[in-house]
């Protein structure tokens, strides 16, 4: 059976290049052949005419369980079980549809995320491929604490530890408060020290951690314990970013759930603390990443659950000062070294066939992202 076929368009990027024209030939679950000119196999071509072939896209934070319209997310990820995964069965077939062909999830409690990857991976359901950190770390009555906190750092290392031997492929620590809860507007719920437990079993299993981490005290703490990714640097300050710069580190923006009209400023309305928490952060956060995407940080870019809306993402990054490549190459390069993944986040041969093809021209209009004429997942057309 020949499992060989090929795309070609009026534009290619690869993740680091564009070509015009340009044509990738996948072969089942692989990209074979990538370039400009004739491939120098045998193969039937599909002519998408006037459309852009691009990397599958990757988004770097989420969550399968929630919806930021409905509020209350910590709530949302009290409830059942099989309300939660009953929740994600019908929102990941919306993220594989806006092109979305892997998603690293950021914390689920009671094994929802590692059982719905199992689902997507076996083909009962249509979802990305799944890069699951298990159970959030987080101080109990603390951000990001829903069923599972954890103090000291006896308790942070036997819930990392379980992670992993759960199946986890990252791990997640809430290094700072954040917006979406009352009452936690704590600095720092984790010293260094403590962070540096987390950082110590992700760096003996081989995965990345991922520090929940705005500005001050707890952003300094995820710095010096060791994390891989610092998430969200909604109020950054330069010194941080110095040191982030320093460091290598990776940030991962996440702007449709602060600034989509269906993203907290919905679910929350009626909670005047987060209200005025919301508008102060659209404040720093654009402050804050006016200055990463100057600075030449290495950036990635996720929705943090606001499911299938990760191209409103990365035109906010453009807002913010990124080129379209580079608003691009953080969604595509960045996704995949945010998820410590090799095989995908480029079109080249060898690499996992993840393909996505937009009408129009991404580099002259961003927009033309959000409804994908082509998304291929492994080497499925979907």
């Amino acid at each position: 059976m020949d499992r060989r076929h090929g795309y070609r368009a009026a534009r290619l990027f690869t993740g680091d290049q564009v070509m015009a024209p340009g044509t990738v030939v996948l072969n089942g679950p692989v990209i074979e052949w990538v370039g400009g000119g004739v491939p120098p196999m045998p193969v039937r071509l599909e002519d998408l005419g006037d459309a852009t072939l691009l990397p599958g896209l990757i988004d770097a934070h989420s969550h399968v369980s929630i919806d930021p319209a409905a509020g209350d997310q910590i709530g949302q990820l009290r409830r059942s079980a099989d309300a939660r995964l009953a929740s994600a069965r019908l929102r990941l077939p919306i993220d594989l549809a806006s092109g979305v062909t892997t998603m690293r999830v950021m914390g689920e409690e009671d094994g929802v995320d590692l059982q719905i990857a199992q689902e997507i991976a076996s083909g009962a359901l249509a979802g990305p491929d799944l890069i699951c950190a298990g159970v959030q770390i987080a101080r109990e009555g603390h951000h990001g604490h829903a069923l599972t906190g954890v103090s000291g750092e006896a308790g942070i290392t036997l819930l990392a530890r379980g992670n992993v031997s759960r199946g986890a492929r990252a791990l997640k620590i809430f290094a700072t408060g954040g917006i979406s809860s009352s009452g936690t507007a704590d600095a720092a719920p984790f010293t260094a020290a403590e962070i540096a437990c987390a950082a110590a079993v992700a760096r003996e299993h081989g995965v990345p951690l991922a520090a929940h981490a705005h500005g001050g005290a707890g952003l300094r703490h995820a710095i010096e314990g060791g994390v891989d990714t610092i998430e969200h640097a909604a109020a950054l300050d330069d010194a941080s970013l110095d040191r982030i710069l320093a460091r290598g580190l990776m940030v991962v923006g996440t702007f449709s759930i602060l600034y989509h009209p269906d993203g907290i400023a919905r679910g929350d309305a009626a909670n005047p603390e987060i209200v005025t928490k919301l508008r102060a952060a659209r404040e720093t956060m654009e402050r804050s990443w006016r200055a990463i995407v100057a600075s030449g940080a290495r950036i990635a870019v996720g929705t943090d659950s606001m499911h299938g809306r990760l191209a409103f993402d990365i035109a906010r990054l453009v807002d913010f000062g990124a080129t379209p490549q580079t608003a691009l190459t953080a969604a595509t390069i960045g996704g995949a070294e945010a998820c410590g993944l090799t095989d995908r986040g480029r079109l080249a041969p060898g690499l996992r066939a993840d393909v996505v093809a937009v009408h129009g021209d991404p580099f002259t209009d961003i927009s033309c992202l959000v409804e994908p004429r082509l998304v291929i997942a492994n080497g499925h057309v979907r």
